[in-house]
């Protein structure tokens, strides 16, 4: 049984969020297919309040946009109770490379992953960013730019 509960994503239960494809690719409730893959990672906001919150920020390049999200290629996701874990941005690589000047075809933002197994934490890799957090309340919406 999953331990986040989420709003704004379809109910099937083989085109949502589940613990095989994580947030890395599921439908929203009005139908329409996200794949962060082809997304590029534009904003992340931490609010340590209360409850503590994280929002996160994917937007569609036009030449990737799926048809359904063409006026609205904006994915946000907004966690509440936010337990960070691990908060790591890599701007010179392992070996103390500028991965930036060593990959500049690579935007900073490109989705690697976004897993969650229905249990253990969220995981959030892009080009520079790895992020792992814990959340019991997810809500996914999209949007115009």
């Amino acid at each position: 049984m999953s331990v986040t509960e989420f709003a704004g994503v379809t109910k099937d239960k083989d085109r949502g969020i589940t613990s095989k494809g994580g947030l890395y690719e599921f439908w929203t409730e009005e139908g329409a297919h996200v794949y962060l893959h082809d997304t590029d990672f534009k904003r992340l906001t931490y609010e340590p309040g209360r409850p503590p919150t994280l929002e996160l920020e994917f937007a569609y390049d036009p030449r990737w946009t799926p048809p359904e999200l063409s006026k609205t290629p904006v994915v946000a996701f907004r966690f509440e109770d936010v337990h960070l874990i691990e908060w790591y941005e890599d701007q010179e690589g392992q070996e103390g490379h500028d991965c930036v000047a060593a990959s500049p075809d690579a935007p900073p933002g490109q989705v690697g992953q976004f897993d969650w197994d229905g249990a253990d934490p969220f995981t959030l890799g892009t080009f520079t960013l790895r992020l792992v957090f814990h959340s019991p309340r997810a809500a996914v919406t999209v949007r115009a730019k």
